[in-house]
């Protein structure tokens, strides 16, 4: 592995102590990432509010005909925190326009999964080929004359064309084998998925 310091790149024993520590250090920064990926899909799953609204009001006896509003009737200490409302811009897409995009998202939060542990590996040529192929995957739904690019409003394409040139980037980056650099690079991909989901919304 090598370390960039004061502009020079000073190379690392594999086996050496601080060799070790800069994996841990990057695998931390991956799992972090994903996590908060992670969340964000899960934040805009409409689904999930559905099942978690009805399991809410079977669970509490609260809504229509049970002379209880829903929200009340919670345990001695538990919170009752301020949900802040959610002000991303609506995007309204026909149904299969929508699957297809959150079939390619789910295809793009596995593919980030895999390539963090495969650079956490030293496996940087694999790591390159996976965004290559697997984040934004224009193949999932080819064909189908729907793709959900042209529901899209010019600031969220304007996002999506640059993930593309961002895994372009990583993978050029990867194939020099500066593990530092690919990780930085790994994280101008993540930052656009998040600016994305943060501002954007379809359910």
């Amino acid at each position: 592995m090598r370390e960039q310091r004061g502009g020079y790149f000073v190379f690392i024993p594999k086996h050496s102590i601080k060799h070790q520590f800069l994996i841990m250090k990057y695998k931390i920064i991956g799992i972090s990432t994903t996590i908060v990926l992670a969340f964000s899909v899960w934040v805009g799953s409409n689904s999930f509010a559905q099942q978690h609204h009805g399991a809410h009001a079977q669970g509490t006896g609260c809504g229509q005909g049970t002379g209880q509003p829903c929200g009340q009737g919670m345990r001695s200490g538990q919170s009752n925190e301020q949900i802040a409302d959610d002000n991303r811009q609506f995007v309204q897409m026909p149904a299969m326009p929508k699957k297809i995009m959150q079939q390619r998202m789910l295809s793009n939060l596995v593919a980030l999964t895999q390539i963090i542990g495969l650079l956490a590996n030293n496996k940087l040529e694999d790591a390159a080929s996976v965004a290559e192929t697997q984040i934004g995957n224009r193949s999932i739904g080819a064909g189908t004359g729907m793709g959900p690019g042209r529901f899209m409003p010019i600031g969220m394409r304007k996002i999506g064309r640059s993930l593309h040139k961002s895994v372009d980037e990583f993978a050029r980056i990867a194939r020099t084998g500066e593990t530092t650099k690919a990780y930085i690079a790994l994280q101008n991909i993540t930052n656009i998925c998040v600016a994305c989901h943060t501002a954007y919304r379809t359910q």
